[in-house]
């Protein structure tokens, strides 16, 4: 499944291994530096409407063509993970997303391209626009949390179901811990 890289992105030169703090990596000998293998890093947005569905789109290209998922897709370079969630949002749904909040970071293996994704999901707590599929969504559409159909990523699944923990804790009424009993010191003359 994992795919290296053989020449040195910087010079062209070939790569070899070499161990760097008891792991194998990848090195340029003509540069005399390592060339690291980082995971690729995702954004999805994570969207309920006032009724609390979640917005999935139906995914028109690969990986997952014809399954549904949370709008989302790759970090560019220069932007940061929220920006990404709000661009991909706005990309494959017509809608602008704004307070987006970090709901978590997950690892995932991708057969597709070979490689480790780093995932960050975002929910949007407000959006606006006129929901209208583009990019590689088919199809954009609110499913009630309880009928949501087969995912295209169990990553999308495990960050819908962490957003909807969040959401459930931050309707309890927050409670300040019991605070322990000073007892009084004796006094000084």
């Amino acid at each position: 499944m994992e795919r290296r890289k053989r020449y040195c992105p910087f010079c062209g030169e070939r790569l070899k291994m070499r161990t760097d703090a008891g792991r194998e990596r990848l090195y340029c000998a003509a540069e005399d530096r390592l060339v690291y293998e980082n995971p690729i890093p995702a954004a999805t947005a994570i969207v309920t409407d006032t009724a609390g569905r979640i917005l999935l789109v139906l995914r028109s290209c690969e990986p997952g063509a014809g399954q549904w998922a949370l709008p989302g897709g790759f970090v560019e370079n220069g932007e940061s993970p929220a920006e990404a969630a709000r661009r991909e949002l706005e990309e494959e749904t017509g809608l602008r997303g704004d307070d987006p909040q970090l709901v978590d970071v997950i690892h995932q293996e991708s057969r597709y391209y070979a490689a480790s994704l780093l995932i960050v999901g975002y929910r949007f707590a407000r959006f606006e626009g006129v929901l209208l599929p583009a990019d590689d969504a088919a199809e954009a559409k609110f499913f009630d949390p309880a009928e949501l159909p087969a995912l295209a990523f169990e990553s999308h699944r495990r960050l819908i179901d962490a957003a909807r923990l969040r959401l459930s804790s931050a309707r309890q009424p927050l409670r300040r811990p019991a605070q322990p009993r000073r007892s009084a010191a004796p006094r000084r003359s």
